[in-house]
């Protein structure tokens, strides 16, 4: 019950700290390239899994609710649950201009139980899959009036936008034998945004004026994965983990509707260019990868990513279908667990990560990719074994730290400098006791 109520703060302060800041222009604006088509991807992967680059979908942890291979879940033992929140802050810079951006929330939440123990289990998550927060805004001046009443006008455009898509899933995992596991998840997307253009006036004698494009729908979506383990390779102790999962296409059947504000009313009407109904239809993705532990206590892993943006489609924005290209992901990634020694040093008592990885990116604008290159460090820490040497709890607290460059000034395009700073509830053993006798 303790754990219960302390993620639920925590969980509820970061809400709280995320919805007084949206009065703030740089509080809730993200990547200026979030503005096309439905937001920018975001990757699912671990909660352990960003601080080394990577996805997770080549290696399993005992302890640590696994999101993106759904074959893990065959190797549930204990109930655990995953949750995190994240800031990421984005310097963007062009020829003539700069801003920053900082953007702050919510990210994924899983449970993941055991029906059968070490062989069946089952996942329910909650994640997002794209995510668009920017702000743009330009200021201008116009000629109003015409001879002697001739004068001018400044005035300011801003388009801000929020929202994405979610997926709510749910699935499982089997183990058919030692050393092969399967696993299959359903799933329901979710998309909501809001393109909103506001007008302000220098001149109070103007009113403001603006309007917002609201798009939602859903579809439904199927996920598959196979991991196959391969004990002592090359030695007694070392373990080779080969992972993949695919995520088949998804139509989501959408409505667009324009709302028009009109001081103390509002207009909404769906007939127009581009407004009513629609589809929009997300890419296949495949993540592949190799994991290999010469002992207990270090991994190294490469894992990629494949997702078919040139089969995007979205009937409410039909004039951007030639800025999306097939993305692909590369991860390098490595992490070090001191702790399995039981050593009483300090630094002992942590989990370390490390990895690098680098995105084509899914865009391509005039001729040029909008690549990514991310540098990442996280940090885990026991909970409370690590502030009571008496408790047999297996959760921890990560800390993943990101440093990343996206995008590029050629062709008066837009570079950014990310800054990432993620913190994870990797919680074991929730909803069950530890049993003394098995």
């Amino acid at each position: 019950m303790k754990k219960f109520v302390f993620i639920t703060l925590i969980f509820c302060f970061t809400s709280t700290a995320a919805v007084a800041q949206t009065q703030d222009e740089q509080a809730n604006s993200g990547s200026v390239y979030s503005k096309l088509g439905i937001g920018y991807p975001v990757g699912m992967s671990n909660t352990s899994a960003r601080s080394l680059g990577l996805t997770g979908v080549s290696y399993n942890e005992t302890y640590v609710a696994g999101l993106t291979n759904p074959a893990h879940w065959g190797h549930t033992v204990f109930g655990l649950g995953a949750g995190s929140v994240g800031i990421n802050s984005y310097n963007a810079s062009e020829a003539s201009a700069e801003a920053r951006n900082v953007h702050f929330g919510i990210h994924q939440f899983q449970l993941q139980l055991p029906i059968i123990r070490g062989k069946f289990g089952i996942s329910a998550s909650f994640s997002p899959v794209t995510q668009s927060n920017f702000r743009n805004y330009q200021e201008d001046v116009m000629d109003t009036g015409t001879g002697a009443a001739q004068d001018t006008l400044l005035y300011g455009i801003e388009n801000r936008g929020s929202g994405g898509a979610n997926r709510a899933e749910l699935g499982f995992g089997w183990r058919i034998t030692p050393h092969i596991s399967v696993g299959y998840a359903a799933s329901v997307v979710f998309v909501s945004l809001d393109d909103r253009y506001t007008g302000v006036f220098g001149n109070r004698n103007y009113q403001t004026v603006g309007y917002t494009l609201e798009t939602s729908g859903s579809g439904f979506g199927n996920r598959f994965g196979t991991y196959i383990r391969i004990p002592e390779l090359l030695g007694s102790e070392d373990q080779l983990g080969i992972g993949a999962s695919v995520n088949l296409p998804v139509s989501i059947d959408a409505q667009r509707k324009q709302t028009a504000d009109l001081g103390s009313s509002s207009i909404s009407t769906e007939d127009g260019e581009n407004l009513g109904d629609g589809t929009i239809t997300l890419p296949m993705t495949i993540n592949a990868g190799l994991s290999y532990h010469p002992n207990r206590l270090t991994m190294f892993a490469t894992e990629a990513k494949y997702e078919k943006w040139s089969n995007f489609d979205n009937d409410f924005k039909p004039s951007e279908g030639s800025l999306f290209t097939d993305r692909y992901k590369y991860g390098l990634g490595f992490q070090y667990f001191p702790y399995i020694t039981g050593s009483n040093k300090f630094l002992s008592k942590f989990k370390y990560r490390l990895g690098v990885s680098y995105d084509t990116g899914h865009l391509k604008i005039q001729g040029e990719k909008i690549n990514t290159l991310k540098f990442s460090f996280g940090l885990g820490i026991l909970s409370p074994q690590f502030l009571s040497p008496r408790s047999n709890s297996n959760s921890t607290i990560d800390l993943s730290f990101e440093y990343g460059l996206r995008g590029t000034q050629s062709m008066n395009l837009v570079e950014e400098q990310i800054w990432g700073v993620r913190l994870s509830l990797n919680l074991a053993e929730l909803m069950f006791f530890r049993p003394k006798l098995q």
